[in-house]
């Protein structure tokens, strides 16, 4: 954990109410910070509140905000209800994620995975850039997984109608992240807004999206190998709060520390993230996807 305060900071995590999210939002309340913690489940939210409130530090505050990330109708309440809560938002960590073993299809007609990993971020984070500016230098953090460089943008198929499988679905939506959130860096670093935007990579978690039994089988393969929640938190929260990043933006971070550049590239990023016409493309397709909700979603 920095030495930094989070005192006077507003603070918003997706998926706070369990794993990474929480841990995260701890070290966040111990130093001072005003958390909003995202969650599907209430009874889960307001436990995790009461929790963390018990162990804020002297200025430090959680709330729970319910939404389900699958609806892009409570994805926009959550936004507005953020918006009426606070004037400004400091750090945004878009946290959430889910993987699963079968197709589902959403109440906007995505895929599940896809909807939650991807374009619920993507929806949120543009919402709330307002308010990251006013705070500004703010910073967005958007965490994948080590399973992203695998990750494919199929762009006649993002919804996985015709080839999905769990591991599949699950590391194209972090690709996908991975790939927004550094455009987002380029766009709002470009216009001189001072929101910076970064991917923190953990590797592997032992968390319950890691444990559950429907997992794919690499990831119960890979469970000896997965570090704790805190530890990654730990990591989250210095790129959150160290006032030495406070102007880094476009980096991605790996095991708490920057990811080099690729041989022969000046990218700071694995390179199929810093492609900047299929993030554009990437970027053009979900703004059709998250505006438009009557239309088609194959």
């Amino acid at each position: 954990m920095p030495d930094q305060s989070a005192s006077s900071k507003h603070i918003v995590i997706t998926g706070g109410t369990s794993g990474v999210g929480l841990e995260t939002a701890r070290l966040m309340v111990a130093a001072g910070g005003d958390v909003f913690i995202v969650g599907s489940d209430p009874e889960k939210g307001n436990r995790a509140e009461r929790a963390l409130n018990e162990t804020a530090g002297a200025d430090g505050h959680a709330t729970f905000l319910g939404a389900d990330l699958a609806s892009l109708e409570e994805v926009r309440e959550l936004a507005e209800t953020i918006g009426q809560r606070v004037d400004r938002v400091d750090v945004l960590i878009n946290n959430a994620g889910i993987i699963t073993t079968e197709r589902v299809q959403t109440v906007d007609g995505f895929e599940r995975t896809f909807a939650v990993n991807y374009l619920a971020p993507f929806a949120l984070t543009n919402a709330l850039l307002p308010l990251l500016r006013a705070s500004a230098p703010s910073r967005v953090l958007s965490l994948t997984a080590a399973v992203e460089p695998i990750g494919r943008l199929p762009f006649k198929d993002l919804q996985r109608e015709h080839h999905f499988g769990g591991l599949r679905a699950y590391s194209q939506s972090k690709k996908a992240l991975a790939m927004y959130t550094l455009e987002l860096a380029r766009r709002e670093r470009d216009s001189g807004s001072g929101v910076n935007a970064n991917v923190i990579d953990p590797f592997l978690v032992r968390t319950d999206l890691t444990s559950a039994k429907d997992v794919p089988l690499l990831f119960k393969l890979a469970r000896p190998l997965m570090i704790r929640p805190a530890r990654a938190a730990r990591w989250v929260a210095r790129a959150a709060l160290d006032e030495k990043l406070s102007r880094t933006t476009g980096r991605h971070f790996m095991l708490g520390h920057r990811v080099p550049n690729p041989p022969g590239s000046r990218s700071r990023s694995r390179s199929r993230s810093r492609s900047r016409s299929r993030a554009s493309r990437l970027w053009d397709a979900s703004t059709d996807l998250t505006t438009r909700p009557e239309t088609s979603r194959a």
